[in-house]
This record gives structure tokens, C-alpha cells and sequence, in this order.
């Protein structure tokens, strides 16, 4: 059941040095690539970074944050073309991820992700503009996050979800808090 998998999928900072099998990352990515997109444009774009060396620069690419990716045994770097879908795209790359995070919780391994909207790298220049170079990227692309993964090396305590009665409202019956 879906639930199931929601309450099992945890954010994963901490990595053993366990590799994640090809067959592994593959069904993650041929989830991912099930998402939908407004008007199912697909401007999402998937780069895998598995090369310890890139992983460690990688893992650098904002001051805060990131720094789990060093340890990870790949992280996969989610782009989309903003030619493709100007106003959609951030949003069709939000769902994406949430579907990598959850095929990665279903497969037992751990993940999670690195936002890059409004981060700064430590030189100065945006996250945005250190990945571009990083990637070799031509401007119509955005580098929306970057999930790290790889097999669990912590356990996490059970998630509480938000309380219903103050995120849920029924129209015209209840005021937002």
C-alpha cells in the first residue's frame, strides 16, 4: 500500500560504503521517468554522478546542506529545460524527485535531496551558477536538486505526519489557521 511506503520513506543523510546496484538505479530512474508533466511536455532531465571525486565537489555546491552527498554512492542531479516548460517546469521537477525519493525508500535504500532554488555556493555565485559549470550546461537549463542515494547507514524515528484537523479544511465551513 502506498501509505506503507510514505510512512517507510525517511530522509537518509548517512550512507554505508554499499553499492547501489545498476538494476537498482535503473528501476529508480524508469520511475521517475513515469511522472507526470503539465501538458506532458517532459522538460525533466536526469544526470547520475557515481565518480567519488565529482561527488565530493559535488557535495560543495552550496554552503549548507549538501554535504551528505560526499558520502552517497551516486546522487542523481534533476534538470529541467526551461524552453520546454517555462512556467511548469520546477513544479514537473518536484514530482520527479518525490518519485525517486519513493522508489528508493520501496528498493530500502536511503535518499534524499539538496535544494538548490536561492542557495549561494562559498565563492559567492548562486548554487545554479556553480552547477551550470560543474555540468557543462547551456543557460535554458535549471539544476532544480540533487537527490543523494545509497544504502542506510542510520535509522530515523517513525514520521508524525501534520496534524489533519490543522492542514485540512473543508470550502466554505472552516477559516485557515
Amino acid at each position: 500500500m502506498l501509505l506503507d511506503l510514505v510512512e517507510k520513506r525517511r530522509s537518509i543523510r548517512k550512507f554505508t560504503d554499499e553499492k547501489v546496484s545498476e538494476e537498482d538505479v535503473r528501476e529508480i530512474l524508469t520511475i521517475a521517468l513515469h511522472a507526470p508533466t503539465a501538458k506532458n511536455r517532459n522538460p525533466v532531465r536526469y544526470i547520475i554522478i557515481r565518480d567519488k571525486k565529482r561527488l565530493e565537489e559535488l557535495s560543495n555546491f552550496k554552503v549548507h546542506s549538501a554535504k551528505f552527498l560526499a558520502g552517497a554512492d551516486l546522487a542523481i542531479a534533476i534538470v529541467t529545460d526551461s524552453e520546454i516548460a517555462p512556467n511548469t517546469n520546477h513544479q514537473d521537477a518536484s514530482i520527479a524527485a518525490t518519485y525517486i525519493l519513493l522508489a528508493a525508500a520501496d528498493l530500502d535504500l536511503g535518499a534524499t535531496w539538496a535544494n538548490v532554488v536561492d542557495a549561494k555556493h562559498e565563492s559567492g555565485i548562486t548554487a545554479q551558477e556553480f552547477l551550470h559549470k560543474f555540468f557543462d550546461l547551456e543557460d535554458k537549463f535549471d539544476v532544480e536538486c540533487i537527490i543523494g542515494i545509497g544504502h542506510l547507514a542510520e535509522e530515523k524515528s517513525e514520521k508524525v505526519p501534520f496534524e489533519y484537523s490543522e492542514s485540512v479544511f473543508e470550502d466554505l465551513h472552516d477559516k485557515l489557521k
